[in-house]
């Protein structure tokens, strides 16, 4: 017995030196079955590594990138896999938790043509402040009708919330949680009459409510609509920041406009298109699909095309909060080819995206951009065995420093904390002659929020500088470590 708790100690120590922080993102097809991949990079977007090759039994070619939490990545599949479901005849692919630490994929849900949560879900999950995982469908069973779900990855049950109805769109977008807790996304064209617009997810009275509706191609305007896989943003301003992929139309009759970018408050009120992109205008860009980061005041996203349709591979922009100016500040030749995934910032604080590709020219590639000078890098070309055409590929980034190692058992007779729920003050006692050496608290993406490296035997925590939500507590020993999930109240 001993030997076995001793190899194990060893084990994680040498997980624990050799840490490092990976970007991680998935591919839509190539790998050794042709479904894609699962891939990682460093923080600095170089020493490509495949970790998983998707299958016909699992699910395969996903569109959507993957989310961090509780030290578990999460995704969805969009094709074959198991049709479990009674009555279900094809498998639309399925909502998967990839472990980084073993590299092992574990099928949550299988997706098909009578999944309760729907099928053809093109973004990740987002985590939000209680911990859930939130995502929505764009078909379900024949219908094309989107389901709102959210999963818990502490009781692993997925809870179906609403089915939208065709006047409040469907929804190709990743939610986002803005800092009122309401949950908010773009919807794309619901029917006939409808052309999509900003719907939220009331958390309070858990109700959809429909903020804002596109007046389509016709409004002789220039505003937005069709709002396809493009995530909203709430900038440091407090307005919601968002694109459209078509939109921008100033005639009314059949130019229906190539994309707006746009901002809306919170409450729905004060939409303003603030640029409408064009097609056939030189080092500008067009029909943009990712979504929208912020950095120092400044916003950033991408567009898939440049001047004339296939002829360069799209262009950066810049919008500054504090002026209004926005900017094409990059275009695309040699480093990519039609960037449709969202900017991640790596804590080397440049940003990394994908590039989907194009048959005649590549397979894809992923693209540093330095906010700082302004460079832009191409780090690598996806291609073959290792997979090709990462889509809307939001990186995921990992740090091996803080996932939850499962060496709680070896050291739950000495660690002791409480309480938990939490409202003021979290106390850390140690027992015995061992020490704390680190105490850090993240957020459920691992980000650190707090860090304490006094080296004592008893720590209090005043936790009021966190709101209500859900924390990884970490907390380093000279004799092991744990992470232990705490509920601020």
């Amino acid at each position: 017995m001993k030997t076995k708790l001793l190899s194990i100690l060893i084990a994680c120590f040498s997980l624990t030196a050799n840490a490092q922080t990976y970007l991680y993102g998935t591919t839509y097809e190539g790998g050794a079955n042709g479904l894609g991949t699962i891939y990682r990079v460093d923080q600095n977007g170089m020493n490509f590594q495949k970790m998983y090759d998707f299958n016909s039994n699992d699910g395969g070619k996903p569109l959507s990138g993957l989310t961090l939490a509780n030290g578990k990545l999460y995704g969805f599949t969009t094709f074959e896999g198991p049709a479990s479901n009674p009555g279900a005849i094809v498998g639309l692919g399925s909502f998967f938790e990839f472990n980084p630490l073993t590299n092992s994929l574990t099928v949550i849900e299988s997706i098909d043509d009578k999944s309760e949560i729907g099928h053809s879900i093109y973004n990740s999950p987002l985590l939000a402040n209680d911990g859930s995982l939130y995502f929505a469908s764009q078909n379900v069973g024949t219908d094309i009708k989107s389901v709102l779900s959210k999963y818990d990855p502490v009781s692993s049950t997925i809870t179906v919330l609403d089915t939208l109805t065709s006047a409040e769109g469907l929804i190709a977008a990743k939610l986002m949680q803005a800092s009122n807790g309401h949950i908010y996304v773009t919807t794309a064209n619901g029917n006939a009459n409808t052309y999509g617009g900003v719907i939220r997810w009331n958390t309070i009275s858990n109700q959809i409510e429909v903020l804002h509706s596109s007046q389509g191609p016709n409004f002789g305007g220039p505003h937005e609509y069709y709002n396809s896989k493009n995530q909203l943003l709430e900038g440091s301003d407090g307005s919601l920041y968002g694109l459209s992929t078509l939109g921008g139309s100033y005639t009314g009759t059949n130019d229906q406009g190539v994309g707006c970018f746009f901002k809306i408050q919170l409450d729905g009120t004060g939409y303003a298109t603030l640029n409408r992109f064009e097609q056939g205008v030189q080092n500008e860009g067009y029909l943009p699909y990712g979504g929208l980061v912020e950095k120092n005041g400044v916003i950033y996203g991408t567009a898939s095309e440049e001047g004339n349709l296939n002829v360069n591979s799209g262009t950066l922009f810049s919008y500054t909060l504090s002026s209004g100016i926005f900017d094409f500040i990059y275009t695309l030749d040699l480093e990519g080819t039609r960037p449709k995934g969202t900017l991640t910032e790596s804590p080397n604080g440049r940003f990394y995206f994908t590039t989907t590709g194009e048959p005649s020219i590549n397979s894809g590639n992923l693209i540093e951009f330095n906010p700082v000078n302004g460079a832009v890098t191409q780090r690598y070309t996806f291609g073959g065995i290792n997979g090709v055409m990462p889509y809307y590929d939001e990186l995921a980034i990992v740090d091996f420093n803080v996932l939850s190692i499962d060496e709680t058992s070896l050291i739950d007779d000495f660690v002791k904390t409480y309480p938990n729920p939490v409202q003021d003050v979290i106390n850390i006692k140690i027992s015995g002659s061992n020490k704390i050496e680190a105490i850090k608290i993240l957020d459920l993406k691992g980000s650190e929020l707090y860090m304490d490296e006094s080296k004592t035997k008893e720590s209090f925590i005043n936790t009021s500088f966190l709101s209500s939500g859900v924390y990884l507590l970490y907390i380093k020993t000279d004799n092991g470590s744990t992470t232990r999930k705490i509920i601020k109240e």
